[in-house]
């Protein structure tokens, strides 16, 4: 009788072991983050932080563009002289530099709307 008791506790705590085991296995393989999933992540935070800084950038051109679009409509009414000159050569060196940096600006927002394309069809399809 001693035996047979044994044998079943013998029995239930391989169960236990075996139930156990599996259930961890389990829960491991469930958390555990794909090299995809990782790779996406990586790379949403490098967007995100990219996006920020260009977002500034933005404002502060804007900020820029409204200062001189004000200043413009101060010297429509009076389109000659010396200093309306110097001011025009410095506006048109300023819209020079925006149209570049708003070129660069396009070029990378197209290539973050891209990537956000892929990104969400990834991220449908896990």
């Amino acid at each position: 009788m001693g035996k047979l008791t044994f044998d079943k506790l013998k029995k239930t705590l391989c169960m236990f072991t075996l139930v156990f085991f599996v259930m961890s296995f389990t829960a491991v393989s469930v958390s555990a983050e794909s090299n995809d999933a990782s790779k996406w992540n990586q790379e949403t935070k490098k967007w995100d932080t990219e996006k920020r800084t260009w977002n500034k950038e933005k404002n502060s051109w804007n900020n820029e563009k409204k200062t001189w679009e004000d200043e413009k409509k101060k010297w429509s009414k009076k389109k000659k002289g010396n200093e309306y000159n110097i001011w025009l050569n410095k506006y048109n060196a300023w819209l020079h530099n925006y149209y570049t940096w708003l070129n660069k600006y396009n070029k990378w927002d197209g290539n973050h709307r891209k990537w956000e394309a892929k990104y969400n069809k990834w991220r449908n399809n896990h």
